[in-house]
């Protein structure tokens, strides 16, 4: 039976980027390199927890400026 295919969400970010296999320098290209990887696999989780952080600084600054 043939799985139907992912449809990319928030652009690029649904779609897994292939895994090389060949480790990279630690420059800074490096790095980047690495943490494209990681926003590919883990996409969705990453824009949930930065709307969760958003809207606690958003609502801490309410606060905080209702207090003073």
């Amino acid at each position: 039976m043939r799985e139907p295919s992912l449809l990319p969400v928030f652009g690029k970010l649904g779609v897994k980027a292939p895994v090389a296999t060949v480790t990279a320098p630690a420059s800074s290209a490096g790095v980047a390199l690495r943490l494209r990887e990681i926003l590919a696999e883990h996409g969705g989780m990453v824009l949930k927890l930065s709307v969760i952080a958003w809207t606690v600084l958003i609502l801490a600054a309410v606060f905080f400026m209702m207090q003073g």
